[in-house]
C-alpha cells in the first residue's frame, strides 16, 4: 500500500530538486510563502511539472496562484481547525451608527435561539444554513470499535472520539463559493486529481460523521493530533479490512516565516524520538515509549458497522500534517494572511455560539423531543401578554438576571435597614396618603413605564 519510507522520503527525491531549481530559475522571485513551499517539497512529480510548465508560460500568473494559495486557499489554518469564521470577505465593512427606531426593542440575533425549520431532523442555525451535527451513533460506534482505548497509547477512559478529517470542514465541499483559489483546488495544484478525488470522496457526501472518520486518542495524544506534532502514515489494510497498520512518526516544531528560499531543504527528520515541546507518548499496555517508524495496528471485528479509518483520509493526514509542520503552523498563529477586517463583530459572535452549540449535539433524532421542550421554556408565548409585543422577541428569563426586579440598597448591616423602615413608616403616617390616593399612583407609574416602552 504505502512504502516504507519516512517523513522525509520525498524530499530526498533527485528529479525533485532538479524541477525546483528549474522553477527557481523561472520565477522572478526566490522567496515563496511557506504553505507553497511546503507542497511543492511534498507534492507529486507530475503536478510539480505542471507547475513549471505555467511559470515558464507566464511567471507573473505562477506568482499570483502561489499568493492566491496562500492568502485564499489558507491550506494550514483549515487543516488546523484556526480558520477565521468571516474571513471570506477581505473588504473592511464599516459599522453603522446606532439609530432611533419606533419598532419595538429586539433580541439581538446572537441571544435567539437557532430555529428549527424544514422537516423533522432537521435544524438550521440562526443564518439559516442547515446544521450538521456531531453523531452520538457513530461515536458509540468508534468507542466500540477502539474497545474504549486510546488507539496509540493503549490507555483506557477517558478518552477522546477524534475527527481524522476535521469537524470544522464539514461544510468545505466543492459547492463553496469563494474568491481566488479554494482549498480543494489548491490540493489539486500539488497531488494528481484521482488522488485528490479519492480524498474528496472519503468525506463527501457522506460527511465527517461515520465511524471510518473517527478514533480514540488519549486527551494528551488528542491535543499534539490537532497540532500535527506527529503524523501516522497508513501501511497496509488487511484483506479482510479488521486490520490497518499505520506507522508513527513526531514531526518537528516549525518556525513561520513570510518568505522561505525555494531551494531551502525542509528538515523532516524519521529518527526523532519526541515532538515539540518535548511531547512524548508511551503505551500504557507495555510501559514502552512510542518511537518513531513503530507500527500501530488498527482493528476492528466489525468492518461493516464499525470499519476503520478510512486508508484515504490516513493518507490525506499523511501529507497535510506534513506540511503543517514544515510551514510552521502547527502553533496557534495571529496572521494567517488574514488580512482585513473580519465583518460585523455581532455576526461573529454568533457564528461562534452556533459552533459551541453545534459540538456536543446528539443525533437529531434523539433530541426532538428534548428541542420541542427547551422551545417551550425559552421563548415567550406573543399570545400570553399580546398588549406587550415586544415580549415575543426576548428569552423568557436571562441567565442570572431578571428584568424589573426591585432595587436593593446595599447599606451596611441589618439594624440600619430596620431603623431605615422605621423612620419609612414615620413618614408615611404623617403624610396620611393612604388608600386611593397610593392605589392612583401605582397606577401613575405602571402608565409611564408603559409610555416609556410605547415611545421605544
Amino acid at each position: 500500500m504505502a512504502s516504507a519510507g519516512g517523513p522525509d522520503e520525498e524530499i530526498h527525491n533527485t528529479r525533485r530538486k532538479e524541477l525546483l531549481q528549474a522553477l527557481k530559475d523561472t520565477l522572478s522571485i526566490d522567496t515563496i510563502g511557506p504553505t507553497v513551499w511546503a507542497c511543492l517539497w511534498l507534492c507529486d512529480i507530475d503536478s510539480l511539472v505542471s507547475i513549471i510548465s505555467l511559470a515558464q508560460m507566464s511567471s507573473t500568473a505562477a506568482e499570483g496562484l502561489f499568493n492566491s494559495i496562500e492568502v485564499n486557499a489558507r491550506i494550514t489554518p483549515t487543516w488546523t481547525q484556526r480558520k477565521r469564521l468571516l474571513s471570506t470577505d477581505s473588504t473592511p465593512q464599516s459599522i453603522p451608527s446606532p439609530q432611533v427606531s419606533s419598532t419595538p426593542p429586539q433580541l439581538s440575533p446572537l441571544w435567539q435561539l437557532s430555529p428549527v425549520q424544514g422537516r423533522r431532523g432537521q435544524k438550521r442555525n440562526s443564518s439559516g444554513q442547515l446544521v450538521i451535527s456531531r453523531s452520538k451513533t457513530q461515536r458509540d460506534l468508534c468507542r466500540q470499535r477502539d474497545q474504549g482505548q486510546c488507539v496509540l497509547t493503549r490507555a483506557g477512559e477517558p478518552n477522546d472520539v477524534v475527527h481524522i478529517f476535521p469537524f470544522s470542514m464539514r461544510y468545505e465541499d466543492n459547492t463553496v463559493q469563494q474568491q481566488g483559489t479554494s482549498f480543494w483546488k489548491a490540493l489539486r495544484m500539488f497531488w494528481s486529481k484521482e488522488r485528490v478525488d479519492a480524498w474528496y470522496n472519503a468525506i463527501f457526501p457522506s460527511g465527517t460523521e461515520v465511524c471510518y472518520n473517527l478514533m480514540c486518542l488519549a486527551p494528551t495524544a488528542h491535543a499534539y493530533w490537532e497540532r500535527a506534532y506527529f503524523a501516522l502514515k497508513p501501511i497496509e489494510l488487511s484483506d479482510d479490512k479488521r486490520r490497518l497498520d499505520v506507522q508513527f512518526f513526531w514531526l518537528p516544531p516549525g518556525f513561520r516565516s513570510p518568505g522561505v528560499h525555494i531551494l531551502q531543504v525542509p528538515q523532516l527528520p524519521e529518527d526523532l524520538i519526541q515532538g515539540p515541546n518535548i511531547a512524548r507518548l508511551f503505551n500504557h499496555e507495555t510501559g514502552t515509549e512510542l518511537y518513531p517508524g513503530c507500527i500501530i495496528s488498527l482493528k476492528t471485528d466489525d468492518p461493516e458497522t464499525r470499519p476503520l479509518p478510512d486508508v484515504r483520509l490516513l493518507e490525506m493526514q499523511w501529507y497535510l500534517h506534513r506540511v503543517v509542520a514544515m510551514s510552521g503552523a502547527a502553533e496557534p498563529q495571529d496572521d494567517f494572511n488574514d488580512s482585513g477586517y473580519d465583518g460585523d463583530f455581532v455576526m461573529e459572535l454568533r457564528n461562534r455560539l452556533d459552533m459551541h452549540m453545534e459540538y456536543d449535539d446528539w443525533d437529531m433524532e434523539e433530541e426532538e423531543e428534548e428541542e420541542e421542550e427547551e422551545e417551550q421554556t425559552m421563548h415567550v408565548e406573543s399570545s400570553s401578554s399580546p398588549e406587550y409585543p415586544w415580549n415575543e422577541h426576548f428569552l423568557a428569563r436571562f441567565p442570572g438576571n431578571q428584568m424589573f426586579q426591585p432595587m436593593v440598597s446595599l447599606r451596611g448591616g441589618g439594624d440600619d435597614c430596620e431603623e431605615d423602615d422605621r423612620e419609612e413608616d414615620d413618614r408615611e403616617g404623617e403624610d396620611g396618603r393612604e388608600g386611593e390616593d397610593g392605589r392612583e399612583g401605582e397606577d401613575d407609574s405602571e402608565g409611564v413605564c408603559r409610555e416609556v416602552f410605547d415611545k421605544a
